[in-house]
This record gives C-alpha cells, sequence and structure tokens, in this order.
C-alpha cells in the first residue's frame, strides 16, 4: 500500500504569484495558491485517503499582503489570510519562529481560526502547560496509524520581541523529541516529526555546516533517534529531497516554490515499510488556484492600492543598484538606512545589511512598496552599548564573510551562501571609515578604522545602532549580548522610515566609507 505525505514550509505570507515589486503583477513561480493546485493534482492521482498534508510554519510574515493584513481589524484581514491556509486542507501544521513577528493575540486568532491542528511540542508556558495546539496527533490510513509530533526552533527568543513571546518558554527539540519518540513509536507504525528547524550539519557527511547554538536539531536527532521515520522540516529555506539511512528528509524551499513528496511503500502484512521516495514537485508550471484567488481578491486588491501610497519625497535618490555590489561597495541607499538608525538613537556608529537581494533603494518618490521591499523584516531597532575594542572585534567578525578568489576577486564564503542564502547577515558600519585587505587572516584584515577622523580607543565606550535580531545573537556576532543594550526604540522599520523621511533631517552620504581590497 502507498501512503503519501506532501509537506509545506515558509510560504510567509506569498499567497499570490508576486513578490510584489510591481502592482498586479502574478507571474512568479511560487505562492500557497500554485500550491493548492500541486496538492489536488496529487490528490487526484493518489486519493485523499491515501494521503497526509503537513505545513512547518512561517506563514504569517513576510509578504506585503502579511504586513497590510497585520495593520486591519482581525475580521478584515487574518481572517481571509487565514481561510487561504484552510483550503490547502492540512492534516497537522506547527509554528515557525515568524508567526510570533506580530503577538499573541494575532497568533491565537490565527490558531483558533485554523481548521486543521496545530502541534506543539516544545513551546510552554512557565507552569509548563501548553498555551497552544496539541502534543501529538495519530491519524489512520487504511489501516496504517502514523504519528506525528511537531516542533518549532528554541532559539526564537534570541530574536523575538519579548512582549511577543511573554510568558513562554522554549525548549530543545531534541531533549522533547528524546522523551516522545520512543513512546508514540509503540503506538503507531509509522513516525513523523514536523519541524520548524533544519539541519545543523551536512546529512550524509556529518560535516557541520553552523555552529552549534540549539536553532537547528535535526542532524542529531537523525543521528540518536532512530524511532522517526520522517523529517518533514522546514526554516532554512531549503530544497531538500533526501534519503539517509532509511529515513525520508525533506524541505521544500520558500515562498511555496515546491511542495515536498514523500511516498511510503507499506507492507500490507506487517505494516513496515518497505521502501522510501522523496521528490520536490515545484509550484512554478502550475496556475494559481482560482478559488483562492476569487476569496484574497478584495484584500489584494487593497493591498496594491496601500503599497502604492506616497509616504515621502525626497530631494534625492537613495538607491542602491544591485545588492551584491551595495554589500562589497557601498550604495547611497545602505548610508540612508544607517543615517536613519543614526537619527532615532543618538548613537555614535550604526550597523545594517542588505536585507534583500531585491532591494533598490528609494527614488525621489517613496511609497509604502518601496520601504517594504527593501526592508521586509519586521525588527526592531536598538541601541548597544560597546567598548572600542568590543566594536572592531565586531567589525572584524563581518569580514570573516569574505574571501580573495585566485584571481582577487572578493566573494562571499560557500557557508552564507549554501544550503541557505543567507547574506543578511553580513553588517557594514557607518559614518566610520575603514578599510580591510581580506587577504589577511579572519579577525586580524582592518587596515584601517576611524570615526571623524580619529581611531577608535579601546576602552572608549561607543553607542552602536543596530536591529534587534542581531543585537539578540542572530548572525553569529561575537561581542552582543542583552545586557548591552540600553535602548529599545517602539518602532518598526516601516514606521521609522515614514517618520524621518517626513522629517527635516534627512541627509545621507552619496559616496562608500569602507573599501575592502
Amino acid at each position: 500500500m502507498k501512503l503519501i505525505f506532501l509537506h509545506t514550509s515558509d510560504t510567509h505570507g506569498f499567497l499570490l504569484p508576486t513578490d510584489y515589486q510591481k502592482a498586479f503583477e502574478y507571474e512568479e513561480p511560487f505562492g500557497l495558491s500554485r500550491v493548492k493546485t500541486v496538492i489536488d493534482q496529487q490528490i487526484a492521482k493518489y486519493g485523499r485517503e491515501n494521503m497526509i498534508i503537513t505545513d512547518a510554519g512561517d506563514c504569517l510574515q513576510g509578504s506585503p499582503l502579511a504586513t497590510f493584513c497585520n495593520k486591519l481589524p482581525f475580521d478584515e484581514g487574518l481572517k481571509y489570510f487565514t481561510e487561504a491556509y484552510n483550503q490547502i486542507g492540512y492534516d497537522a501544521r506547527c509554528l515557525g519562529n515568524h508567526d510570533f513577528n506580530y503577538g499573541l493575540d494575532y497568533l491565537k486568532y490565527y490558531i483558533e481560526h485554523n481548521k486543521s491542528p496545530f502541534i506543539n511540542d516544545n513551546i510552554y508556558t512557565t507552569n509548563h502547560d501548553l498555551p497552544f495546539g496539541q502534543d501529538e496527533i495519530v491519524i489512520e490510513k487504511n489501516g496504517i496509524k502514523v504519528g506525528i509530533l511537531g516542533f518549532t526552533t528554541q532559539y526564537i527568543p534570541h530574536w523575538e520581541r519579548q512582549e511577543n513571546i511573554e510568558g513562554l518558554e522554549f525548549t530543545s527539540v531534541f531533549d522533547e523529541l528524546k522523551n516522545r519518540a520512543k513512546k508514540l513509536k509503540e503506538q503507531v507504525d509509522v513516525l513523523a516529526m514536523i519541524y520548524h528547524g533544519g539541519f545543523e550539519a551536512d546529512p550524509e557527511s556529518g560535516e557541520p555546516t553552523e555552529p552549534d547554538r540549539g536553532e537547528n536539531e535535526a542532524f542529531k536527532a537523525l543521528q540518536q533517534i532512530p524511532e522517526i521515520d520522517l523529517f518533514l522540516t522546514g526554516h532554512q529555506h531549503r530544497r531538500l529531497a533526501m534519503i539517509v539511512n532509511g529515513k525520508a528528509l525533506v524541505q521544500p524551499g520558500y515562498r511555496g516554490e515546491a511542495v515536498a513528496k514523500v511516498e511510503l511503500e507499506i507492507d500490507d502484512a506487517n505494516k513496515s515499510i518497505k521502501d522510501v521516495k522523496v521528490d520536490l514537485l515545484d509550484t512554478k508550471d502550475s496556475e494559481a488556484d482560482p478559488k483562492m484567488v476569487e476569496l484574497l481578491h478584495p484584500l489584494e486588491a487593497k493591498t496594491q492600492e496601500w503599497l502604492d501610497q506616497p509616504l515621502a519625497h525626497m530631494d534625492k535618490p537613495a538607491r542602491i543598484e544591485d545588492a551584491m555590489e551595495g554589500r562589497l561597495h557601498g550604495a547611497p541607499f545602505i548610508n540612508l538606512l544607517q543615517s536613519m538608525q543614526l537619527w532615532f538613537t543618538k548613537a555614535d556608529v550604526s550597523a545594517t545589511a542588505v536585507m534583500s537581494d531585491v532591494a533598490k533603494g528609494f527614488g525621489k518618490v517613496v511609497t509604502m512598496r518601496d520601504v517594504i521591499l527593501n526592508y521586509p523584516y519586521a525588527n526592531q531597532l536598538v541601541r548597544v552599548k560597546l567598548t572600542g575594542k568590543q566594536l572592531t572585534t565586531i567589525i572584524e567578525h563581518s569580514l570573516t564573510f569574505l574571501e580573495k578568489t585566485p584571481d582577487g576577486q572578493l566573494k562571499f564564503l560557500d557557508r552564507w551562501i549554501k544550503p541557505k542564502r543567507q547574506l543578511y547577515h553580513f553588517d557594514v558600519f557607518y559614518p566610520v571609515k575603514y578599510t580591510a585587505d581580506i587577504s589577511k587572516p579572519p579577525m586580524h584584515r582592518l587596515t584601517s578604522l576611524t570615526l571623524n577622523g580619529k581611531p577608535l580607543e579601546d576602552d572608549k565606550i561607543y553607542y552602536l545602532a543596530v536591529n534587534n535580531y542581531r543585537a539578540n545573537g542572530g548572525g553569529f556576532y561575537p561581542e552582543y549580548s542583552l545586557d548591552k543594550i540600553d535602548l529599545v526604540l517602539d518602532y518598526d522599520y516601516v514606521e521609522m522610515f515614514r517618520q524621518y523621511l517626513t522629517s527635516d533631517h534627512v541627509q545621507f552620504d552619496e559616496k562608500p566609507n569602507y573599501r575592502f581590497d
């Protein structure tokens, strides 16, 4: 007998096939509405009675549509957004880290109005109760009992605003799985884990792909918890379809670009797994589901109108013609963003990354669409208190992202490109002027570093403006810690851009302040 698993993750609110760079263009090769069509095709092929459909979270944040929904009363925005996910017909889901970005009331409405169960095995209240979801589910398909456990990366407190996770505790996925897997496997024929998290090492070679800090724990589970038959993962935005030691490992990219498929051949006599096949079903060649498009049409039209509202008029444009070039050689838009962070915090130095690979910066007229496409994350701005030596160490760490090719060209290390593109971790700094020789050993690359024409003093205190994601530990940077944060602004970046660009203080250098050789 065949048993089919279809798995999605990290759709990030991209329900229609558009990236919102241009109004009312719907030709992009992704989106939940395309996912719906692919899943319906598989149901027609195999029958719903032979299929289990799962999702590993990060649905509520990411797209301009998702951002606009958060600005509406729940019954005007989130209701229809949630109903779009209900149309998929999921059997089991878990939460992602970005599902907490808009607070617990928003999240609870979403959970309560979903028609499919959320599985939660590692998020508790301080009394160790489950604040939402259920701890497991057993689904029977043609006499085959399938157990499903659900987990979310434990690293959320390092990124999320405290008020959005007030009263919650996030425990190790591996520790919880170790306690639960054996017990549930004794009751079922097939055991799957839905996990908003991924692999901290290459699943085949075991070579580490990131520092072992607990953000991703699937490799450790693969190695040490044999009861798990299927790893239905997410978070890393990887396209993954592998079989390792007889276990299915899948991850379907992001924005609904693919549906991960696991096909199990079950022995009719003893109900054991005889064979495993895995695949990624790209959605690019499937039309958007018309019922979902119809459901979302009023909300989408309002979103597009909102995106084209002018926020401000500038005396001169602040462009970034190419995101990669901007990272390596600077761009006016980067300096504008840094100047805004300095204006709000009154800090000495600002740090930021180029947050979007499709960032183009601002023209003279700045719309909501411009802001969200250039800065798509729901971060807060904070100010961090550092010594000159600590700030220098942070800047040196940013330079470890780079290397030189044999012909002398600058490039980013592969670990920041594969298996997941993570260049939003690469920060540049302003208004310090600095140069670096990338041919030198890591952490010894700065050749000059000055602020207002003077070298940084090791023991002097400086204030750094940076987003809360970085200050809380995102990106593996040294020296940051919660106790060094001395100011947190209660604005998101959309509101900060609105205030700054309509003030009388907009000024930025058009020339870069750093050079990498």
